[in-house]
């Protein structure tokens, strides 16, 4: 991966990291008020998927450099439990969600996959099949990169006057549905 694309994969996902722990500094129903809607029915939902997806998009830039050895077997590690925080929290807040069906299902299928391809990353590593793991592990930082892909599509909708909700009908399947087929037609090269 040449130098200028990892920094513009990495620099954006460190950044929507560090922008989503502002709720450990100010109030969620302050800065995340369609997070805070759902603190009273899934608590550890909310608090799963808001401290574990973005513990998983700060790694990113840890496993898009082709290292090897302990650093990038821990960082994996950590990278694998997030994404399954995170994508069994997110599953669970889908039941209180204000958003469509549509966007829903759209959510749902984003955390399946996302535990999925991280899953199948990690056995094809465990079973040393690096280019296998090579391949789903793309794939997976594909989803997790939806979180800053799903911002950059709710920006420009909300200051048109879209509500989060409405964003949803868009993002819930666009952040994720782009952020693959990128990788797809770039591995295909």
């Amino acid at each position: 991966m040449s130098r200028p694309v990892f920094w513009a994969l990495s620099l954006p996902a460190l950044l929507v990291a560090l922008v989503s722990w502002r709720v450990f500094f100010l109030p969620m129903d302050l800065v995340m008020p369609e997070m805070g809607a759902y603190l009273r029915d899934v608590p550890l939902g909310v608090w799963g998927h808001v401290i574990f997806a973005p513990i998983a998009l700060a790694l990113v830039p840890l496993q898009l450099r082709r290292a090897k050895g302990a650093l990038h077997r821990w960082a994996g590690r950590a990278y694998g439990v997030s994404v399954l925080v995170a994508g069994i929290a997110a599953l669970s807040l889908l039941p209180v969600s204000v958003a469509s069906d549509l966007a829903r299902w759209g959510f749902g299928v984003l955390a399946v996959l996302w535990i999925a391809t991280t899953a199948l990353g990690i056995a094809a590593a465990r079973r040393g099949d690096f280019a296998a793991h090579r391949v789903w592990m793309l794939r997976s930082v594909a989803l997790t990169f939806a979180a800053v892909s799903l911002r950059v599509i709710m920006a420009p909708l909300m200051a048109l006057g879209w509500t989060v909700a409405e964003t949803y009908q868009v993002t819930a399947w666009g952040s994720w549905l782009l952020t693959l087929a990128v990788v797809e037609i770039a591995r295909k090269r």
